[in-house]
């Protein structure tokens, strides 16, 4: 598995949690939307390639998870969910191995809990904890020993179980609102894109059939916003066109968006072709999509690293690459926004998730004093 590959599993996210309705609204319908269309069951159609008519902007919402100096309680880690009362739960803080705070709606600091260990509720040492939260507000946690357990609203241990049946990676992981988890990582089922397994691993059902058996690497970064339906990016390594699918959760594949991107073209590895590294959907609709575009310029320079045996460095891999955010109307096939940034730059301001069905998500900063914080952003357009 090549770097990129392994890096879209990982980069800018950490699977949305759940949030309130009406989170990230603000400013939202600054920019205006086309009428709804309706889309022939199953059908494909285009996403206009026009000028889009709004920009991006990521606004600070004031509300901040900090640090403090004296230690007293734990910092506010790089993987952030949110549950419906607004209450937000971190994990991933540097020195504060295996534990999970809980933060209220302003960011003012609650509890911890978790440890690490063996035991019930404790967690392995190794790697980093994937948060989700389900539609009763349990919190479910993938360890880096690859087990699942899963706490109640009230931080109580439930129950663990392994997680290899689950998986649980960040892009190509959801919990669906039956308590059911949907998983895209088809390393174990090179046959099928898609697999519902319920907490205990056991598999519910699996469906895409995978027509290329000569991918690398097949996961696809998955959106879910709630409901009978979900949408899924083109294959990490393999996609050789920017299309987006909209999948019932029953196995039905209910339409297709081709958004005609002559630059999304598979090259042959994973590491100098462009791949959707981030998708989202809001309760209305809006998919927001992040690709990662390697520059010509990046393409030589892989090419010369490959003829010495060698990897691109790393601040080469960032220095020549490109991200693209784009927000796409499901309900009119629009393009809203498509704003191209340098990844060293984008790095600084793109959100590392935005929360379940909403334009709202978080940055991991750290501030003058040397201490970490995060950030409670919202996704907005404006006209341009």
């Amino acid at each position: 598995m090549s770097y990129w590959s392994l890096l879209a599993a990982m980069v800018l996210s950490s699977l949305p949690g759940l949030a309130p309705d009406n989170v990230g609204a603000v400013g939202l319908h600054q920019c205006q939307r086309q009428p709804a269309r309706s889309f022939p069951n199953g059908g494909e159609t285009g996403i206009s390639d026009v000028r889009p008519p709004c920009r991006i902007e990521f606004r600070e919402t004031g509300v901040r998870l900090r640090a403090v100096a004296d230690g007293s309680h734990p910092d506010p880690g790089r993987t952030v969910v949110v549950d419906s009362n607004g209450r937000y739960i971190t994990a991933n803080a540097p020195g504060w191995v295996g534990v999970i705070s809980v933060w209220d709606s302003r960011g003012g600091y609650l509890s911890s809990f978790g440890r690490v260990g063996q035991g019930p509720g404790e967690f392995t040492v190794r790697g980093m904890m994937n948060l989700f939260i389900d539609r009763r507000d349990n919190l479910h946690v993938v360890d880096g020993g690859f087990i699942w357990s899963v706490f109640t609203p009230r931080n109580e241990f439930v129950r663990s179980t392994s997680a290899y049946a689950i998986t649980g990676f960040e892009v190509g992981t959801v919990m669906l609102d039956d308590g059911n988890i949907l998983t895209s990582e088809s390393a174990r089922d090179r046959s099928r894109y898609f697999r519902v397994v319920d907490t205990t691993g056991a598999v519910r059902r699996t469906f895409a059939p995978v027509e290329d058996d000569g991918f690398e690497w097949g996961l696809r970064p998955l959106a879910y916003a709630g409901g009978d339906t979900f949408w899924a990016a083109p294959p990490v390594e393999g996609g050789d066109a920017y299309v987006l699918e909209e999948w019932s959760v029953d196995g039905e594949l209910r339409r297709t968006q081709r958004r005609e991107a002559p630059w999304y073209r598979w090259a042959g590895d994973g590491e100098v072709s462009p791949s959707v590294s981030q998708l989202h959907v809001t309760n209305d609709g809006l998919l927001y999509v992040l690709v990662r575009r390697p520059t010509e310029e990046y393409h030589r320079e892989f090419e010369r690293a490959s003829r010495r045996g060698e990897f691109v460095a790393r601040e080469a891999r960032d220095g020549l690459t490109e991200v693209l955010f784009e927000v796409i109307d499901t309900r009119s096939g629009e393009l809203l926004a498509s704003d191209l940034h340098p990844a060293t730059e984008a790095r600084q301001f793109v959100p590392r998730a935005l929360f379940r069905g909403s334009l709202t998500g978080y940055r991991y900063r750290e501030g003058d004093d040397g201490l970490p914080f995060v950030e409670i952003v919202t996704v907005e357009l404006v006209p341009r």
